[in-house]
């Protein structure tokens, strides 16, 4: 796994991650590529698509431009290439064809997240951050993009879950949303920054701390807030829903198997919660995914956070056959019991 230690302004953290991943990143970039032009369409042309995203982001969240700037400079990419990472869910020219992301779960100190993504976008990052303002945290993530999910030193993690509602328009974009979110001084800041006005589009946000646990569920212009979440995957909970759909076969059978799963096997243990997200036993899609093919989706880590201890074990690959390594936020977020 690539450890990334970054500290300092916006700026700075984003050279740092754009210095040490430059080669996952390059293959990144060269995967999309790829893509794009097997769908038939110019990289260059979809990559200029996020120039207003970036521009509307500058007023909206400039230090997620700021760290995305920073990246590319790292990096030796153009601006574009790396808010084209970081822009994909608003630019891509085929929606239907993004794959859904991701199933998170929590079970009182215990918060689990199963990255759903690309399968070939497989390189990871674990980003251990200390800003120059607001509290450190450790971040799982695919090289190049910014980090979204992880366990802040606030005392709180954060899982995303993608979501597709019509609303979609121009504004900022979701990642940076995320970024904003994880970068916040307390699970309430949290909450907050997850409803930033101007957002492009939305997500699921489930925020859990050792006192509260929530899901902010987002479209462009719609939050609604659910307390006390066991589990979410990539469609809209709340009674409001404002994709007007029930939500993708896949989706539904993900969120069935982990509600089964808290119920039947509730985790002890940050062990027990990896056990948990490398679960096959649900069709057609499971928490621990594996396609095959070019644009294939598949589950590229897991996260498992003990939210009392400020502990994390992190899969370095699908979490069935992936090796857990052990990370920790600094300083404790709570006194140890």
């Amino acid at each position: 796994m690539n450890v990334v230690a970054v500290s300092g302004s916006p700026r700075a953290m984003g050279i740092a991650q754009g210095e040490a991943l430059a080669g996952a990143i390059a293959a990144a970039l060269r995967y999309y590529r790829g893509l794009l032009e097997g769908m038939g369409h110019n990289p260059a042309a979809v990559a200029a698509r996020c120039r207003p995203y970036l521009e509307l982001a500058r007023r909206i969240l400039p230090d997620g431009v700021a760290e995305t700037e920073g990246m590319a400079e790292g990096a030796g990419i153009a601006l574009e290439e790396a808010a084209l990472l970081n822009c994909l869910e608003e630019v891509w020219p085929e929606a239907a064809a993004v794959p859904e992301a991701c199933t998170t779960m929590t079970s009182g100190r215990y918060f689990m997240h199963a990255e759903q993504w690309y399968a070939a976008h497989s390189e990871i990052a674990l980003v251990v951050a200390e800003p120059d303002e607001g509290p450190g945290f450790v971040s799982p993530t695919c090289a190049g993009f910014l980090p979204a999910v992880g366990l802040s030193a606030a005392g709180f993690a954060q899982g995303i879950d993608s979501l597709v509602a019509p609303d979609d328009t121009l504004g900022a974009p979701r990642v940076f949303v995320s970024r904003a979110a994880l970068g916040a001084p307390s699970i309430e800041s949290a909450v907050a920054a997850a409803r930033t006005a101007g957002r492009a589009g939305g997500y699921a946000h489930i925020l859990a701390s050792r006192d509260r646990s929530v899901t902010v569920e987002t479209s462009a212009t719609t939050a609604s807030l659910l307390e006390n979440p066991e589990a979410h995957t990539n469609h809209y909970l709340s009674a409001s829903n404002p994709s007007g759909r029930r939500g993708s076969e896949g989706s539904r059978a993900r969120l069935a198997r982990a509600l089964e799963l808290l119920a039947e096997t509730p985790p002890k243990s940050l062990e027990d919660c990896a056990r948990l997200l490398s679960d096959h036993d649900s069709a057609p899609q499971s928490i621990c995914l594996h396609e095959s093919g070019p644009d294939a989706s598949g589950t590229v880590f897991g996260m498992a956070c003990d939210l009392v201890m400020g502990r994390m074990l992190v899969s370095d690959g699908s979490p069935c056959t992936g090796s857990w390594q052990p990370f920790e936020v600094a300083p404790a977020v709570v006194d140890v019991v």
